[in-house]
């Protein structure tokens, strides 16, 4: 079953029903959809978010995010990789498939770039090695890829870029 998780001040009654559609919110300026099926990793992500002002919604993994994203746009999604069903190379082209613009921070534990430095049309599996992972962000779409582990102002960096970008984009 697909969760969400929330996490801003809720009633009870909206608490409530964010845990029954497996929501989480956290609170303040731009919308930031954080999908990761690691709940820990997820809501520490999203805690750090919040301290700066974002409301945050996290998503458990790519279909649950396709909910949140069909029922209100975020400005921003930060998805991991390697996830179990629907993936975050997935959730990307999903993204392109419904012709949903929305910049995309991709976090992976490992690189994402094929054998020759180039992402192109490979599938998936190959897409991932130890290298850097710049010229498979772009292939994907994602404004940048973050490599776990990664530090709170290497993620805020990352998020305060592709938030500009977004603003570019539209």
């Amino acid at each position: 079953m697909a969760k969400l998780t929330q996490f801003p001040t809720l009633t009870n009654s909206e608490a409530d029903a964010a845990k029954t559609s497996g929501l989480t919110i956290v609170g303040g300026r731009a919308q930031i959809l954080v999908v990761d099926d690691d709940r820990a990793f997820c809501e520490t992500i999203a805690k750090c978010l919040a301290q700066r002002g974002y409301d945050v919604v996290c998503a458990d993994g790519g279909e649950a995010a396709a909910e949140a994203i069909a029922e209100q746009k975020p400005d921003l999604i930060v998805t991991d990789v390697m996830m179990p069903g629907m993936d975050g190379i997935d959730l990307i082209n999903w993204l392109h498939d419904n012709a949903i613009d929305v910049p995309v921070i991709a976090i992976s534990g490992e690189g994402l770039v094929g054998r020759d430095g180039e992402a192109g049309d490979m599938p998936k599996m190959q897409l991932c090695d130890r290298n850097g992972g710049r010229a498979a962000a772009a292939a994907l779409g994602a404004v940048s890829v973050l490599q776990k582990p990664f530090g709170r102002t290497t993620l805020e960096g990352a998020v305060a870029q592709a938030l500009v970008h977004g603003a570019v984009m539209h």
